[in-house]
């Protein structure tokens, strides 16, 4: 991985962001560009200009209201739900615009596997929770949906957990296995992106401990881009670090120098404590 540096900070850190992200090996994942939001007459999102790299860890942190999740869903189109919602510029994936006119809003969600906040299986056995987006795709070969149970519960380092009762109720588990299922079934469509929205903020220590190894483990094979508060997760767990202020990206950069070394002191005086 290597890292590149673009736009320098204008002295009041708002007309231009930091850039000096890890770029990885496998080209751009997403290529935000000049992108705003307005939920009405509030504008939420500002000028967001950034690429999420293939393959790495992105993790976006910032005080609450900043735009983060807002951000977030953007990416697969969930803001859509919104009423008086109105976006300007673009999100790319493989050079094309997801706002452009007749996209495929289903199709472009089965690319974006997505977690949320609080675990939100479904109330239904364990092996039915990981096979639904692909019963839902009309796909009814068991063969198919065994391998892929065993697969995604595996990828979700849940399998030795969960092998024995497949068939009982997803409701019964564990807050942390829950949300591991919730991985899995994420997973379960084969999507290239995997965004998660505070996936710990509901969990324990040792179970937090669990999703982040298994965040670990599975970037390469995904993009994944995480929502966190937490800033000793996002140091832990992702290679670029973007934070976000009232709206707008004041730095991206690779993990190590947001937290170490920022380039913008709004962003050191957040990371250090001194607001947020």
């Amino acid at each position: 991985m290597s890292d590149t540096t673009t736009l320098a900070q204008s002295p009041d850190d708002t007309a231009k962001t930091s850039y000096h992200y890890k770029t990885g090996n496998q080209g751009v994942a997403l290529d935000i560009k000049d992108f705003n939001l307005w939920y009405g007459e509030t504008q939420a999102l500002f000028d967001t200009t950034f690429p999420i790299q293939k393959g790495l860890v992105t993790a976006l942190i910032g005080p609450s209201g900043c735009g983060k999740s807002t951000l977030l869903r953007s990416l697969n189109r969930m803001n859509d739900l919104v009423d008086g919602l109105r976006i300007s510029g673009k999100i790319e994936v493989d050079g094309f615009d997801i706002y452009g006119k007749g996209v495929d809003v289903i199709a472009l969600r089965k690319r974006m596997g997505m977690v949320f906040q609080k675990p939100n299986p479904f109330a239904m056995s364990i092996y039915d929770n990981v096979t639904y987006p692909l019963r839902v795709d009309g796909v009814t070969k068991k063969s198919i949906l065994d391998d892929t149970v065993e697969r995604c519960l595996r990828s979700a380092a849940l399998w030795d957990e969960a092998k024995d009762r497949l068939h009982d109720s997803a409701l019964g588990m564990s807050g942390g296995q829950q949300q591991r299922l919730c991985i899995a079934r994420g997973i379960a469509s084969d999507p290239e992106v995997l965004l998660m929205d505070e996936p710990c903020s509901a969990l324990d220590p040792i179970a937090t401990a669990k999703i982040e190894n298994l965040i670990s483990q599975l970037a390469g094979t995904y993009t994944i881009v995480i929502v966190t508060h937490s800033m000793t997760q996002a140091a832990r767990v992702s290679h670029n670090t973007g934070f976000m202020y009232l709206g707008r990206l004041i730095e991206y950069g690779a993990t190590e120098t947001i937290f170490t070394n920022p380039k913008v002191p709004r962003t050191n005086d957040y990371v250090t404590g001194r607001f947020g």
